[in-house]
């Protein structure tokens, strides 16, 4: 009698690998929501995961792009006190 054994391929997680999926679902996630207020960051890019965490680049843009952004998150805050960590 021949006893029949299911194997079963054991699932290994790749931590790097679903960081960088964190990383990319978060710049999506970053440039709609600015792209809902006219905001473009064009450095904005996954980067590679730093001490294993996802890791995103916002990089370098214009003054009036800097500008828009710091009026967005002011306008924001106000709005919405529970943002906020300290008073202007």
């Amino acid at each position: 009698m021949t006893v029949a054994v299911k194997r079963t391929k054991k699932r290994t997680t790749d931590p790097a690998a679903d960081a960088m999926r964190a990383a990319d679902a978060a710049v999506a996630g970053l440039k709609e929501a600015l792209d809902r207020v006219g905001i473009k960051l064009p450095s904005l890019w996954a980067g590679q995961p730093v001490n294993g965490k996802a890791f995103v680049e916002l990089g370098g843009c214009g003054a009036g792009v800097a500008t828009k952004l710091a009026e967005v998150v002011n306008a924001a805050a106000d709005a919405l006190p529970e943002l906020r960590t300290s008073t202007r």
